[in-house]
């Protein structure tokens, strides 16, 4: 499969081939992302590259992890500043044409065997409210801008399923991907990470410039020292805005070096993977000393938080209707997120919500009460039949 965003803007539908199987047997599909509106063929779609990735990318972000549902609901601020660390007018407008593009592109699947193809809007539902700022004190809430939400934005069932199927979405960072200013370093970003996850410096992936430029839809320089020259100039070139750049699960690395004929040069990658869980002692964490008090053991530790995630949408506004201060407390929410079952860790995120929507005041203050009650949880002894592990 190849990569799904090109790295340069586009003039037609971006095409790629994705096998699955299905009761056994293998289907291959090819999807035109970006195809013509089947009624309207006259109408040339927009072409998708790698602003619109992100886009997608910022969009999946507001989902839900704990529902399966396809809709989700934001601010165009909000998504602004996601997409690009700023909601300021000159990047809301170009930012806001781009989610535009979005609204009116659509998806061809074709079943190769069958020679059948379906055409289905990549957002098939949408709903826009106005209403004023939330924030009072806003300079926007004086100018008389009133704060747009999208109610009932719905990815196609469809669009969705191949989102989830495709690997380059399920180990990235969007934090990561909008911090990259190459357009080119974002296509290798989106395409590269899931193919070098399972080498090592010893065993790297390995990609010819030539082959990589050309997948990524970027003009490829006619001579050898051109293509590297391309990699390598400027005070933050190519490979060093991706050599060390994180992924859920580690380090992006990235070298390169010349192929054995020395026609080309080529692109090494591999993933140096988190070991978080291994740096984490009873001395230097609380958090771990009072789970291993407990009298769980250290592997269901390591187990649940090699596989942390970061705080859901969802989390973050329960915790500011809390009135909860999540910078320089994220890591330790993100932490008892992992490792208590999802029903407790909801369960004290919605009764902090309560307590604060009810009036009833912190010792403290409510940031401190909820650290208290999870170190509550997190030391009370493990059920028998169940240990007390991310569920």
């Amino acid at each position: 499969m190849g990569p799904i965003f090109a790295a340069t803007k586009q003039k037609g539908p971006r095409e790629v081939t994705i096998r699955v199987k299905v009761n056994g047997e293998t289907i291959e599909r090819r999807y035109f992302l970006g195809a013509n509106n089947p009624l309207r063929p006259n109408n040339p779609p927009p072409a998708l590259d790698t602003r619109h990735a992100r886009a997608l990318l910022t969009l999946v972000s507001f989902f839900n992890p704990y529902s399966n549902s396809r809709m989700v609901r934001f601010s165009v601020n909000e998504f602004c500043r996601r997409y690009a660390n700023t909601n300021g007018g000159r990047y809301s407008r170009s930012i806001r044409e781009i989610l535009g593009d979005l609204t009116v592109s659509y998806i061809r699947v074709l079943d190769v065997k069958k020679d059948i193809g379906m055409t289905y809007r990549l957002i098939e539902d949408l709903s826009i409210e106005d209403k004023p700022i939330y924030r009072k004190n806003a300079a926007l809430a004086k100018s008389g801008q009133r704060e747009l939400w999208l109610h009932g934005c719905t990815l196609s069932k469809e669009f969705y399923d191949m989102m989830t199927r495709i690997a380059e979405l399920r180990d990235l960072k969007l934090s990561v991907l909008t911090s990259l200013r190459s357009p080119l370093a974002q296509a290798i970003y989106l395409y590269i990470p899931s193919r070098a996850y399972h080498h090592s410096e010893g065993n790297p992936f390995e990609i010819t410039l030539t082959t990589l430029l050309e997948q990524v839809s970027f003009p490829v320089p006619r001579y050898k020292s051109l293509r590297c020259k391309l990699f390598t100039q400027n005070s933050r070139s190519i490979c060093d805005q991706l050599d060390g750049a994180e992924t859920l699960t580690g380090h992006f690395r990235v070298s390169l070096a010349e192929t054995a004929d020395g026609s080309d040069w080529k692109l090494l990658a591999w993933v140096d993977h988190d070991r978080r869980a291994s740096k984490l002692t009873a001395e230097s964490s609380k958090l771990l000393a009072t789970y291993l008090q407990s009298g769980r053991p250290r592997e269901f530790f390591d187990r649940a938080i090699a596989n942390i995630e970061r705080l859901s949408d969802y989390d973050v506004e329960r915790l500011k209707i809390a009135g909860v201060v999540i910078e320089g407390s994220e890591t330790f929410l993100e932490l008892a997120k992992a490792i208590l079952p999802n029903s407790m860790f909801n369960t004290l995120l919605s009764e902090a919500k309560s307590d604060e929507l009810e009036g009833r005041k912190a010792r403290k203050n409510p940031t401190a009460r909820l650290i208290h009650r999870i170190m509550e949880a997190i030391a009370a002894p493990p059920a028998k039949s169940a240990p007390a592990t991310r569920q």
